[in-house]
């Protein structure tokens, strides 16, 4: 049976920072590579440490394969880890504004303001996903 919700093809992909990418992996290895070590010597607390050393590396590869941000006709998707995913959908967006220390705020139709955790985005990418959720906001 075919689903009735077909795969929508974003319209801009926002990339992650390097940076924050090879420190992931970084901690990754070195979860991992204590594991090793420890079920090496033989010791049990080594499939007690084997638990967040797969997640961790499936958080690392999850973020090796997937872009920071996916901007849409109608919203934005921001998924900064695999546990954390956040939707903006530009109906209820009233304006977006920057304070000077460059962090990003949305402010909703029903003047609440929520600032946009933006942890992780590569630096080039963050005045391209401002412009592209303004241009959205005022179609």
């Amino acid at each position: 049976m075919k689903n009735s919700k077909d795969y929508e093809t974003p319209l801009i992909n926002i990339e992650r920072s390097p940076t924050s990418l090879i420190i992931v992996i970084a901690i990754s290895s070195l979860i991992v590579w204590f594991a090793y070590y420890l079920l090496a010597q033989i010791n049990p607390w080594g499939f007690l440490v084997m638990v967040p050393a797969a997640i961790f590396s499936f958080q690392s590869l999850w973020m090796l394969l997937n872009p920071f941000a996916h901007v849409f006709e109608d919203r934005v998707e921001i998924k900064q880890s695999l546990f954390s995913n956040k939707l903006w959908y530009f109906i209820d967006i009233k304006s977006i504004s920057e304070n000077s220390k460059g962090s990003i705020y949305v402010k909703y139709k029903d003047d609440e303001v929520e600032p946009m955790k933006l942890r992780g985005i590569k630096r080039s990418h963050l005045p391209v996903l401002k412009s592209e959720i303004s241009k959205r906001i005022s179609k």
